[in-house]
């Protein structure tokens, strides 16, 4: 009758457990950072990754230790166990791994945030003003001059979003202006998150610095819930070349509409993600024809595309697109 009664037990409990098991691993997907896209994001996500395992390791030392109490010293019969009142040993032991811990992670805190924190070369990479307001983003090129007319804009609006296009490999200074709420400057795969403030003209506004290291365009979007369109405000991030980012803003000043990235030329595919899966099972392309792969993310949790070859080797990687309903093109 025992032996039942515990049968019972053990299945009340694995319905009890299964689902949260479940849940735990259809969210996986947004339990990784994306991959990191700036030098400083790098630090951030190795930090995370640390903190993650150590996490890790606690948390199933802890559960294990407790299972293995559960399982050996449960109770067979009336009789009390033999008591244990204090071991200095033990007591040393749990202080001291708690505190080793805290330690470690407090010097890689410091360690990263200075990375994040330092300034690049005053004379290289771009200055730009961030002004967020309800409900899109101001993008102002400073020329580093007293002229304000030698400055360019791009203001973005619900039906057109802003893309702020900046070179590879070298520091990009951001001044982050509000005039009426609190906005936040947030892409995913800088793992950088910094506020867009109202603040009195004698203070000084918050400001931001990044690297981007590779070629590519990267959703971002107002992280600070700032009104009845707060998810409407969205942007683009495109880092090139410095080469291409100069004729870039030469033609932009000139008037001149800046090319697209991305030449659309043969076929177009499109591909789109949503409740952690994609909306189609294959895509079929002509063969040594270049294509355009029209991806969207339609859930704020991030996805990507990998293409592989018959031997089963990777040829192609998009960016982490996030949305909801960010779309994004590669050739």
């Amino acid at each position: 009758m025992q032996h039942a009664t515990a049968r019972s037990r053990l299945r009340s409990l694995t319905r009890a457990v299964a689902p949260l098991l479940v849940i735990g691993l259809l969210a996986g997907c947004g339990m990784i950072p994306p991959e990191p896209k700036t030098d400083a994001a790098k630090s951030v996500f190795t930090l995370y990754n640390i903190v993650f395992a150590m996490g890790v390791a606690v948390f199933v030392a802890v559960e294990g230790f407790i299972l293995w109490s559960v399982i050996r010293y449960r109770r067979r019969d009336d009789r009390l166990p033999p008591q244990t009142h204090g071991n200095t040993l033990v007591e040393i032991i749990w202080t001291a791994i708690p505190t080793v811990i805290v330690f470690i992670l407090f010097t890689l805190s410091i360690t990263t945030l200075a990375r994040v924190e330092a300034a690049g070369p005053a004379d290289k990479g771009v200055d730009i003003e961030v002004d967020g307001f309800q409900w899109q983003w101001t993008f102002r090129y400073l020329d580093g001059d007293d002229n304000p007319d030698n400055d360019y804009s791009i203001t973005g609006s619900l039906d057109n979003r802003p893309t702020m296009v900046v070179p590879v490999g070298e520091p990009v200074r951001l001044t982050l202006v509000s005039n009426d709420v609190i906005h936040s400057f947030y892409v995913p795969q800088f793992l950088i998150k910094r506020d867009l403030m109202p603040v009195p003209e004698s203070d000084q506004p918050n400001t931001l610095e990044f690297t981007v290291s590779e070629p590519g365009t990267y959703a971002g979007q107002c992280a600070e819930f700032c009104g009845n369109f707060h998810a409407e405000m969205t942007f683009s991030v495109q880092a090139m070349p410095r080469a291409e980012y100069d004729r870039w803003l030469e033609d932009a000043k000139a008037g001149r509409t800046p090319q697209p990235s991305v030449q659309p030329g043969g076929d177009v595919l499109e591909l789109a993600a949503n409740n952690v899966a994609f909306d189609k099972l294959e895509l079929t392309a002509t063969a040594d024809t270049e294509f355009t792969l029209r991806f969207t993310n339609q859930e704020s949790i991030p996805h990507n595309v990998v293409i592989l070859n018959a031997d089963n080797e990777e040829v192609f990687r998009t960016a982490d697109l996030t949305g909801p309903d960010a779309s994004q093109e590669f050739a």
